[in-house]
């Protein structure tokens, strides 16, 4: 069976290809401001002291995100390479949201 490729793939690339250097140098703005949003939040409160780990699965995500950013590859101008390390930085936020929520909880009960 052959994959048929819609033309909005091949558009999409070429697109990304493009403007490559915006996207990667947002998610680094956006990657680092969650670092030091996470630290100031949790490490500073002492929360993570107390048991909750949710903020440290929240530092790794962000922390391969930055090794990706970091890394130079030829793979930085494929979408793919991009679509990956955004999934990751959203499973952190995801994480960062959760650990928010708890510390909101636990501070007014």
């Amino acid at each position: 069976m052959q994959r048929i490729k819609c033309d909005g793939d091949k558009k999409a690339a070429e697109w990304f290809h493009a403007d490559h250097s915006l996207f990667w140098s947002n998610l680094s703005r956006l990657n680092g401001l969650l670092i030091i949003l996470n630290i100031s939040l949790f490490f500073l409160t002492g929360l993570v002291a107390k048991g909750y780990y949710y903020t440290c699965y929240s530092l790794v995500g962000l922390g391969l995100v930055g090794v990706g950013l970091l890394v130079p590859t030829k793979l930085v101008r494929n979408i793919k390479y991009y679509w990956l390390f955004l999934v990751v930085e959203f499973v952190a936020i995801y994480f960062l949201v959760t650990s928010i929520i708890y510390w909101i909880r636990q501070s007014s009960g």
